[in-house]
């Protein structure tokens, strides 16, 4: 599982809920944890969706800029790292 973790997320105690994912699953290896500091709880740079233009202009413009830096490399990653991990050979 990963637990993608904002920042700057005013909806959710962060550093509690690291704690309870980690106490369930982190015991059994299953869980991966990873902060994007510049995050808002959408996962959008915080400087950008405090501004309903720069909102709109950054999703035309440059979409994948949207997103807290390492965000989507992160998923792409994790999901690359599944991926190998399920084709792995006993």
């Amino acid at each position: 599982m990963l637990l993608a973790l904002a920042g700057h997320d005013i909806n959710v105690d962060t550093a509690d809920t690291e704690r309870v994912y980690r106490d369930v699953l982190d015991a059994r290896g299953a869980l991966t944890a990873k902060c994007y500091p510049d995050a808002t709880h959408s996962f959008l740079k915080e400087s950008i969706e405090q501004s309903d233009l720069k909102i709109t202009l950054t999703a035309l413009f440059s979409p994948r800029s949207l997103f807290a830096d390492g965000f989507l490399d992160g998923q792409r990653q994790f999901l690359k790292d599944l991926v190998r991990g399920s084709n792995a050979t006993p």
